[in-house]
């Protein structure tokens, strides 16, 4: 798991790495689940669990809509902590800022992955 896991950070490359938007990879307690984000023009998002890949970038969208509709100077979302996992799944905690006139908001979202699969809400 740690080696596909590897292989796929080195990948995609984390080019957000080269920003000021730095936000490391959150690992699950046990490290067999991993949520990470690329923020370049947009946030994508991804978590690992049980060895299948996610693509859990629509939470960007689910926590702008609890700030509402703007014109964003900026975004950046990430996660910020894992909540859970087992053999059915996992669920990591994602952050979004969103800048408006200046001014930054934040929002959080629970994330949920089963089956290599994203759960919104």
């Amino acid at each position: 798991m740690i080696r596909a896991t590897s292989a796929f950070l080195a990948f995609i490359g984390f080019s957000s790495f080269a920003t000021e938007d730095v936000h490391p990879p959150v690992w699950s307690q046990d490290k067999t689940a991993v949520a990470f984000c690329e923020n370049s023009d947009t946030s994508v998002c991804y978590v690992i669990c049980n060895d299948k890949v996610a693509n859990v970038s629509p939470v960007e969208r689910a926590n702008l809509g609890k700030i509402g509709h703007y014109k964003y100077e900026k975004i950046v979302t990430y996660p910020i902590s894992w909540e859970s996992n087992n053999k059915f799944g996992c669920m990591f905690w994602f952050k979004t800022h969103a800048w408006v006139n200046g001014q930054r908001h934040t929002v959080k979202e629970l994330v949920a992955v089963s089956d290599g699969v994203y759960s919104g809400r």
